[in-house]
């Protein structure tokens, strides 16, 4: 299901789930070494959380097969009460995640409810998602950090000095977290460029612990990409 999306049908996201995740997890690695919030990869997969009680959590379980979920918390709507009827006429390898709580699928949904849309992709291409009332079921807010706003890791409002050089800091950083070569020595010059003033030290430890979660480092225990 390489650079597959979900299908839009009204209500559904056409998030590149590639990206996503590579954007997402290289945002996460940034966040824990302490330059800002919002992104972390965890046990279950990579998050987002906006500050504004909108959130969504993307959980690969191999072989292109995933899960998206989230809430718009200005849309009204709770899948939470219907996902148990809904997943039993899912696929199979759905049914057994939710039945044995596989990545914390449905502990997830229990401490993240409301859930405001519940999408998944399966090994064979297939996407689909639980119905929802309204047309939109806010998983419009899912967005790749950089490619899905059209823009880069820096922009000028960042006013990190040299604006071309801090481009190549990031685009190295990127082309290493592709290549699962994530390193402190291609990370620091990027934490320099977002956190100018810091007067702490950067936690590279942590920053590196999160980039082998999410399989951007050559000793990571992710033998490939999700989705890649």
């Amino acid at each position: 299901m390489t650079n597959q999306r979900f299908k839009d049908d009204g209500g559904g996201t056409m998030e590149d789930l590639a990206e996503l995740w590579l954007e997402g997890c290289v945002m996460a690695v940034v966040h824990a070494a302490g330059a800002e919030q919002g992104y972390w990869v965890d046990d279950t997969g990579l998050s987002h959380d906006d500050g504004s009680s909108n959130w969504w959590q993307l959980i690969p379980f191999g072989g292109d097969r995933a899960v998206l979920m989230g809430k718009d918390h200005e849309l009204s709507g709770d899948l939470y009460d219907d996902l148990p009827q809904a997943l039993s006429a899912g696929p199979g390898w759905l049914r057994d995640a939710w039945a044995r709580d596989d990545r914390g699928l449905r502990s997830t949904v229990r401490a993240k409810a409301p859930i405001g849309f519940f999408h998944w992709a399966d090994a064979d291409g297939t996407q689909d998602r639980v119905p929802t009332d309204g047309a939109d079921d806010g998983s419009g807010l899912v967005r790749a950090p950089y490619s899905g706003f059209n823009c880069r890791l820096f922009e000028p409002y960042y006013e990190v000095g040299d604006l071309n050089e801090a481009y190549a800091f990031a685009d190295a950083l990127f082309a290493a977290a592709r290549a699962r070569a994530l390193t402190a020595e291609v990370l620091l010059p990027v934490l320099g460029c977002a956190d100018p003033d810091r007067t702490r030290p950067f936690d590279l430890d942590s920053a590196l612990r999160t980039a082998a979660a999410a399989g951007l480092t050559s000793d990571s225990r992710i033998s490939e990409l999700p989705f890649l």
